[in-house]
């Protein structure tokens, strides 16, 4: 039972780390000033990722 929780806890860190990562990405490029376009599109991604980390965690 521990070994299971632990897997968890280690994919929902790992999920966790790789939204921080996005978060960092569009940071980027809002302070390169990139393309409007590639700005949203990035946030997109965020943001589906953010309702994707939230629905498998309430679940």
């Amino acid at each position: 039972m521990d070994q299971a929780k632990g897997l968890r806890n280690y994919f929902v860190d790992n999920k966790r780390q790789d939204i921080f990562i996005q978060q960092e990405h569009v940071r980027q490029l809002i302070i390169q000033k990139q393309d409007k376009a590639k700005i949203t599109a990035s946030l997109i991604e965020l943001e589906k990722a953010w309702i994707e980390f939230e629905h498998e965690n309430n679940q």
